[in-house]
């Protein structure tokens, strides 16, 4: 999940390095990626929050696969809004430091990105590790009730991001678009 994450991460901040970030300021982008993501976050917060307790223990003697969990690590943090929101700002701010007439000046900021990249892995692998960690230590009673209250978490997330949707898709709508 770590290394998934890690590869989104990973994506976004090219994607920023390219310069596509302007696209993301397009209104029909913001307003699609919107109701994905409220869609996608609401879904997983109903999931885990509604998930009965032999479904969870059957769930959890069955190891995850890799690929799942790969996969999951790296469309959860993709949809997560937050993640660009992030990247912007970290480019704008490293791109501040080196002289742009320097012919060094791209090298420079990817030498940046990827050493910031480097210590997000590691940090998402000591959060695994610790989740593996406290995880043992948890009874199984206990871990289905911290899943039920991070799946009421995203759940009024997955609700925040349908107010934000209604908030683009109206004044969109009211222009005539």
């Amino acid at each position: 999940m770590a290394l998934g994450i890690f590869l989104s991460e990973l994506f976004m901040a090219v994607i920023c390095f390219f310069g596509l970030s302007n696209f993301f300021t397009i209104p029909e982008f913001q307003i699609a990626f919107a109701l994905v993501a409220a869609t996608a976050i609401t879904y997983l917060g109903v999931r885990s929050f509604h998930k009965k307790y032999h479904h969870f223990i059957r769930s959890m003697e069955q190891p995850p696969s890799k690929s799942k969990s790969f996969f999951k690590g790296f469309l959860l943090n993709i949809i997560n809004p937050f993640v660009l929101s992030v990247w912007i700002p970290i480019l704008i701010g490293i791109s501040g430091l080196y002289d742009k007439n320097d012919p060094n000046y791209q090298n420079f900021i990817f030498v940046n990105l990827i050493s910031i990249l480097f210590t997000l892995f590691l940090l998402d692998l000591g959060k695994v590790y610790l989740s593996d960690f406290f995880g043992r230590k948890l009874s199984r009673r206990v871990y289905y009730y911290v899943n039920r209250y991070f799946g009421l978490i995203l759940l009024i997330i997955g609700i925040f991001f349908f107010y934000h949707f209604l908030t683009l898709i109206i004044p969109y709508l009211k222009s005539g678009h």
